[in-house]
């Protein structure tokens, strides 16, 4: 292992891993894992460039540590509803209405998380990347956010539908649900340009969630494909 930065150059453990990260994770959206410099990033951070391996093993660490911030960050605010729509979704003696209210209600916070943070602009680069060359961060995404929401949503849809939870129809239903959510968030250009906004208000994404709660709505009143 390398020598443990001098205590001059650097912050403590903690504080340096955390400023590591957070540079990393805009340096790694912005310009991918290729083209992002360990140097640079130390720089970003205020670290001695000897930091990254200490602390991380190497630049490769380093971007698993990126992908588990991303993940820990945006359970930290959505874990506990997933978790109580998920023991809904298996409590054979909850009601439509209670099913209804409860997906709604996690696509409002969606909303508000995706849309609405700071945050998830930075997030949302490093995650679109993953999606389009995926590494072993990709595994951590799915795992700890991805696929636990899909399992969810794809539970409290079926029960909505009367579906198999395991079906084919199940699983397909959860990306538009998501989908619809995302789309403010990647083409953000694209929405402000057309609604000659100048960001999002607290008042536009009030619009954005009732639009998005509209359309879930429609695909639950849509019922099952032919």
């Amino acid at each position: 292992m390398p020598e443990a930065p001098e205590a001059a150059a650097a912050p403590d453990r903690s504080e340096a891993s955390r400023r590591l990260v957070a540079a990393a994770l805009r340096a790694f959206g912005e310009r991918g894992y290729k083209g992002a410099s360990t140097r640079s990033i130390a720089a970003q951070a205020g670290v001695n460039i000897a930091a990254i391996p200490y602390y991380f093993g190497s630049k490769q660490g380093l971007y698993q540590a990126v992908a588990d911030h991303i993940a820990e960050e945006i359970m930290s605010r959505m874990g506990d509803a997933l978790a109580e729509a998920g023991r809904l979704a298996d409590d054979t003696g909850a009601t439509d209405e209670q099913l209804r209210a409860t997906l709604l209600a996690l696509a409002d916070r969606f909303v508000l998380l995706m849309v609405g943070s700071r945050e998830a602009s930075v997030w949302a680069r490093f995650i679109v990347r993953e999606q389009f060359e995926p590494s072993e961060a990709f595994d951590v995404l799915y795992e700890k956010i991805m696929g636990r929401a899909y399992a969810v949503l794809g539970r409290l849809l079926a029960r909505l539908l009367g579906l198999p939870p395991d079906s084919q129809e199940a699983k397909l239903r959860v990306f538009p649900v998501i989908g619809q959510v995302l789309i403010f968030r990647l083409a953000r250009p694209a929405v402000l340009r057309r609604m000659e906004w100048d960001g999002y208000s607290a008042e536009h994404l009030d619009v954005i969630r009732r639009v998005v709660r509209h359309h879930i709505e429609a695909i639950l009143a849509s019922g099952r494909l032919a």
